[in-house]
This record gives C-alpha cells, structure tokens and sequence, in this order.
C-alpha cells in the first residue's frame, strides 16, 4: 500500500478541520455549504474503503476491522439518531410567530404535526446539519479508520494549525486590518478568522490545553519507571522534545488576543491546572536541588506574565482583564440579569419535547419577552443566547438535547474506559509503586489529562456563551477525545 492511500484519510480529515477553521471560523453557512458536505461524505466513505491498515493484515482485512468496529460502537447510533432528528423539521415548517397589533399579543402558528420536531425556517435549520453531523463524522473516521500513529499525527496537525492560526491573526494586527482577509465586512472585534471574541477565545483556549498537554507528553515528563509509549518518547534532542511549546504559546497567545475575556480566565485556569500537574509530578522526582530551581522558576513566570499584564499589555487587554471579577462571572454564569437564559427556558417549557428548531430562539424571543425586558434588549448577537444548554434546550427539546450529551457522553467514557483499562493493567503488573502520587493520575499519559483539562474549560465556557455553536470548536472538541487514544500507550518494560 502506497504513502498516499495508507494517509488518505487522515488529509481529508485535516482538510476537513482546516475548512471549518479558516472559512470563518465556521460561521458563514453560504461559505461552509460548497464545502463541508462533500468532505464530511469522503471521510466517512474513506473510513470504509481506505482505512490505514496494521502492518499484518491487508486493506480488505482493514476494511472488516473498521466496519465491525463501526457498528458495534454506541457513538455511530447517536449520531445516526440526531442527524435524523435533525432532518425532520424540514417536513414540518411552522409558520413564523405573528403579532397582531390590534389585540397586542402574539401568536405562534402550530406546525402541520405538533407530535413531530418542527423548524421555523429550514434554511436556518439546515445549518444544524453543518455543525454536528460533520464533527460526528470525523470523530467516527478517527477513531475507527486511523491507527494510533495516524491518531497521533491528526492531534499534532490541529495543535499547529491553530498556532498558524493565532500566527495569522497576529499578522493581520500587524497590518492593521479591518476586517478578516481583509475584507470590507467591519466587526466591533476580530481575532484570526473569527469574527466574535469568545468563538477565537474558546477554539485557542482548547488548542492550548491540547497543545500543552502534547508538549508535556514529547518532553517525557510525568513518564513513571518503565512506562514508555512506542513512538513519542523516543526523541532525544532538546529541539525534538520542546518544539511543541512554540504551538502552546501560540495558541494561549491567541486566547488572550482574542480579548475574550472568559477566554482570558480559563487559559489561566489550564494553565494553572496542567502546570500544577507538571509541578507535583516533577517534585516528586527530583531531590532538594530540582525543588529549589523548580520553585524559583514557577515564581519568575508568573512573576512575567503580572510584569507583563501590569506594563506591557495593550490597553484594550487591561480593560477586558479589570472586568474580570467574581461577581461577574457568578452573574454570567448563573443568568442572573440576563433576560436571554429566562427567555430560553419560557420557550422550552412551551416545547419542552421538540423545542422549536435550529435557530428558532431568536424567532420565538419577541413573542415571550416583556415590554421591559425589550427596552433593553441586546441588538448585536441577541440571536443567541449565550449559554449553549439553554439555546439547545429550547431550540432542540429534551429528545435533541439528550441524543446531544449522548454523543459527548459516547466520546467521553469510550476514552475513560480505555484509560481505566491502561491503569489497571498496569497497577497489576505493579508499574508505579511507590513512584509519584497519585498513582492514577500520573499512570495517565498526558495528553489525556490535558484533553480532559481542555474539554472542561470549554463546557465551562458554555455556561456563559456560546462556543458549542461554533464549528471549528466543535469538530476539534470531538476529535481530541477519539485522538487522545493515540496516546494510550503499549506498555514496554526494560
């Protein structure tokens, strides 16, 4: 088998990753539909008919593999529910809600089968059809079409092209430009390709994790005794082990351009997360020498970046970081004060089942706000709601919300299943006693400790906006579960 079909489907998945991260962030449905399609179809059809193949079996055992592993995988019939819960509402348009003003009041005409999901406009609706299916597709294609090797190239490949990313979104500040590529389109604020602050703050926040994590992993740190993992430890030269970094610092650099000031704070929270993983697990094997250098490192850092935020920082960066304040992100976070989380959950209530379909919120919003509320109602991004659980709620009901958190969930405990199988086996052949504490957690590579910091910070993300509704960050939260078992390793003794 040549290099190229051996590697086929590991392009296009790229490709598919680099589509939805340069074409505007994945927020322009005209720009995404020539596109996206065609390459979510050849990633799920090269997952079938060029799967790479293990070095002992043959393309047509390869295929076999692949296909059995495809239907027997819970993840495949989540995904297969929700695409077609999904197409649904196109033969079941409602009317748009109508207000009539010699009554003063509104009203939301019934769909042609109220036992069925509806949507108010299905060209809307159909965007939903360019978020979840294609980052479903890819993550199925991954985990079941790739080997750990090509698992392990597709995670590197998406950490740097979010560097290249963040290094773009650089240049375009250098050149002062106005607009992404550019154009003549003017945003408040823009960063890379994203036209809205927390889309670029919640896709290089996730990157920076995963890269991170990455670095960690090819610097051998947090390696206990024996434990090596085939192809990632191997490399010797201090260039080999540390040219990750630069993709880390790259993508915090981004999240913090990005101005996005929920951005700004998880990055610190990642970042005090892993380092903290890193430090406790390097403490613990150096003597008082290492601690000492360990220490006074950890404090000329942190005491850069209070130099750096205190005197060199932009203006605009110290303005976002000053708003960041306890009581503020309690405020976001809970709702309190914002009339869009009420205006959410009075909807689903009404369509508790269905909800009213993709991009039917800002629809429904003006039949149920108060004439108080309408005062002071938000113009610019007032079609969201800001807090991905509510807008799903009330735009995809419990049916769409719960086949949702499967798919993650399918995500989720596939990768935790295969990491509580690593620590248990190697617990039983007695791998990490008496070494760094706690056992488990160092028994874990790496990069799945930092994909589990990264995905965190993005749900978190959620409770205050809206980074689930942005492709780029979707499709690249569901490949960093099905990648990260690349990094589960083949355990070797020496």
């Amino acid at each position: 088998m040549n290099l190229f079909i051996r590697n086929v489907l590991y392009f296009h998945l790229l490709a598919l990753v680099l589509a939805f991260a340069w074409i505007h962030g994945g927020t322009r449905p005209d720009l995404l539909l020539p596109v996206i399609p065609w390459l979510s179809f050849m990633v799920l059809e090269l997952m079938l008919v060029f799967p790479q193949a293990k070095s002992d079996e043959t393309l047509s055992e390869a295929r076999a593999r692949v296909f059995t592993a495809l239907i027997r995988d819970p993840l495949f019939y989540f995904a297969l529910l929700l695409t077609v819960y999904l197409c649904l509402p196109f033969a079941n348009v409602s009317g748009q809600p109508e207000y009539n003003v010699a009554l003063d009041i509104w009203r939301n005409p019934p769909p042609p089968h109220k036992l069925l999901p509806f949507c108010v406009d299905p060209k809307e609706h159909a965007v939903m059809l360019l978020w979840f299916p294609p980052a479903l597709a890819a993550a199925l294609a991954a985990k079941h079409g790739l080997l750990k090797k090509g698992k392990r190239m597709l995670f590197e490949s998406v950490c740097w092209n979010g560097a290249a990313l963040s290094a773009f979104g650089f240049f375009q500040l250098i050149t002062r430009a106005e607009s992404i590529f550019w154009g003549e389109q003017k945003f408040s604020h823009f960063f890379a390709t994203f036209g809205y602050p927390n889309f670029a703050g919640a896709y290089f926040t996730l990157l920076f994790a995963l890269s991170a994590g990455l670095w960690i992993s090819k610097a051998g740190v947090g390696v206990i005794g024996p434990l090596r993992v085939r192809g990632t430890f191997d490399e010797s030269s201090v260039l080999k082990k540390h040219y990750m970094l630069a993709a880390a610092l790259l993508n915090f650099a981004g999240a913090i351009a990005s101005l996005s000031r929920a951005a700004i704070l998880l990055c610190g929270v990642v970042l005090l997360a892993l380092g903290a993983y890193l430090m406790l697990g390097i403490w613990q094997t150096v003597g008082t020498g290492g601690r000492v250098k360990l220490s006074v490192s950890a404090v000329i850092v942190a005491g850069l970046m209070v130099v750096f935020l205190k005197v060199f920082a932009p203006e605009a960066l110290k303005k976002e970081v000053a708003t960041i304040t306890p009581a503020e992100v309690v405020s976001r976070v809970s709702g309190r004060n914002q009339y869009h989380n009420q205006m959410a959950l009075k909807i689903f209530r009404d369509h508790r089942w269905f909800g009213v379909g993709g991009w039917g919120y800002p629809h429904y919003l003006l039949s149920y706000i108060s004439p108080e509320q309408k005062k002071s109602m938000q113009i610019t991004g007032g079609a969201n709601v800001h807090n991905d659980t509510f807008q799903f709620l009330a735009e995809h009901g419990r049916i769409g919300f719960t086949l949702i958190v499967s798919c993650a969930l399918a995500l989720l405990v596939s990768l935790a299943l295969q990491s509580f199988k690593l620590c248990r086996r190697l617990v039983k052949a007695g791998v990490g006693k008496g070494s760094i504490r706690p056992v488990w957690l160092y028994l874990l590579p790496p990069v799945v400790v930092a994909v589990l910091v990264g995905a965190m910070a993005t749900v978190c993300h959620s409770l205050g906006d809206l980074p689930f509704r942005c492709p780029a960050v979707l499709i690249i939260w569901a490949l960093a579960f099905t990648c990260a078992a690349g990094y589960i390793p083949v355990v070797r003794h020496k």
